[in-house]
């Protein structure tokens, strides 16, 4: 039995008690096992952690498959085993069409065979699904909403392709964590991962971070050291906020990855790579290309695919759902049970976030050390200044007429996008709008895009 295995959390659903246990035994001494019934799934904050599941379906319980449905917003639903037992072929293809298990297998089944199409369905033993040991994934990606749906289908369609990743979207919206779902989806998942922020700091700190430098290149310089680019051979770069990066490093960056080769500071040779660059950035690089700020050529380069990462705000549905989550990793930390009340996580979905996921982890860790061991977390250990939970809609009173129109036209669009789940067709048809220019304002208005969108 591998370590990855035995560490997983695989979750059993069946609506029987004495089905549950009978699954828990095959399972308990290789798995961590936890077991619910149907019903549970439709809160499924709780579960979030669990890498696979197994799923008991028999011909007396034809309902269960409605409530079963939720599985597969959850990680665990992409490494599903289906159970059957008495069930009609008819059925049988609506519950494998529906829930689109890894495998499917009559029950009862041995043991030691179930074992096996798990530890096969675990996300480690999928082909570039975090292979790389000790690799963390990307679970605050986790979500219920239309919108976090599209971003994870987006992700999992680019992955396997070899070309470069522009990420666009808000600071905190998570960013970076995309970038590592990227790699965790590739072939490269057993390279390293490496990132950087480039707006950290200056220039010839970045460039000899980027691509290395040899002994007595400069003041300092007391040893050799391999630069980013050759640390990620094999794997991933992640060049995070690159629209912050100048001109001049601008150029050695577009060098790097067209030949891709670096020459380390103080060599006279250049050095072979083999990465793959996903960027990131809050600005909106195509205005920074207009202005000469941001290379052309690099810009091309960087985008061949981008991906928009939405604010929280237009996916308030997912805010319970994350809020659970943190709550469930920091009572690991603290080594405590902890409850979040619904009046807690309603007054965080009526919240705006202007620092997104960053800050609603913030505001639920806060209110966590404010509470007591056993206590109830509730609305009132949230700070009483808010960033504006107001719907109302006020005109700007500051800037020119056509900086104020463009703010209207930012929230209306938003507040539509956020409405409709983040059907742009449905949007465009509620504004009054073509689909065409809803995009052309949503690319004029910096509210971002993506080559996949609907």
């Amino acid at each position: 039995m591998d370590n990855s295995s035995s560490k997983a959390e695989v979750l059993v659903i069946a609506s029987e008690e004495h089905e549950r246990s009978e699954l828990t035994a095959a399972l308990k001494h290789h798995f961590r096992v936890r077991t619910v019934a149907p019903a549970a799934l439709a809160q499924p904050a709780p579960l979030v952690d669990a890498s696979a599941a197994v799923v008991l379906l028999n011909g007396a319980q034809l309902g269960a498959l409605e409530m079963l449905l939720p599985i597969r917003e959850l990680q665990a639903g992409r490494g599903l085993i289906l159970l059957v037992q008495d069930i009609e072929e008819n059925f049988l293809e609506e519950a494998i069409c529906r829930l689109d298990p890894c495998h499917a297998m009559t029950h009862p089944t041995p043991p030691v065979a179930l074992r096996l199409a798990i530890r096969r369905a675990l996300p480690g033993n999928l082909p570039g699904q975090g292979a790389r040991e000790g690799q963390r994934p990307a679970r605050a990606l986790l979500g219920v909403s239309a919108a976090i749906r599209e971003l994870l289908q987006q992700v999992r369609q680019v992955a396997p392709l070899q070309v470069s990743v522009l990420i666009l979207g808000e600071t905190g919206t998570g960013k970076e964590l995309v970038a590592r779902a990227i790699h965790e989806e590739s072939s490269r998942a057993r390279g390293q991962f490496v990132a950087v922020n480039c707006s950290a700091m200056p220039d010839n700190l970045l460039e000899s971070e980027l691509f290395g430098y040899r002994r007595g290149a400069f003041t300092g310089a007391d040893r050799s050291k391999k630069g980013l680019f050759q640390q990620a051979k094999g794997g991933t770069l992640f060049l995070d906020e690159v629209g912050d990066t100048t001109p001049a490093l601008q150029a050695k960056l577009l060098r790097a990855i067209e030949e891709r080769e670096v020459r380390p500071i103080g060599s006279e040779e250049v050095e072979s790579v083999d990465v793959r660059v996903v960027s990131a950035t809050h600005r909106e690089l195509q205005e920074s290309v207009n202005q000469g700020t941001f290379r052309q050529d690099l810009f091309y380069r960087l985008n061949t695919v981008t991906i928009f990462v939405p604010p929280l705000r237009r996916r308030r549905v997912d805010i319970p759902f994350l809020a659970q989550h943190f709550a469930e990793e920091l009572g690991e930390v603290h080594a405590r049970r902890i409850t979040l009340g619904e009046d807690f996580l309603d007054a965080l979905t009526r919240r705006e976030f202007p620092g997104n996921v960053r800050e609603l982890r913030n505001e639920v860790e806060r209110a966590i050390a404010l509470s007591r061991p056993g206590q109830t977390v509730s609305s009132e250990l949230l700070p009483s200044v808010d960033h504006g939970t107001s719907t109302s809609r006020r005109v700007p009173k500051q800037g020119t007429l056509r900086e104020r129109i463009a703010q209207v036209e930012n929230e209306v669009i938003e507040d539509a996008l956020s409405r409709f789940g983040g059907n742009r067709t449905r949007v465009a048809e509620a504004l009054g709008l073509s689909r065409v220019g809803l995009r052309q304002k949503m690319r004029r208005l910096g509210l971002g895009g993506t080559t996949r969108r609907r």
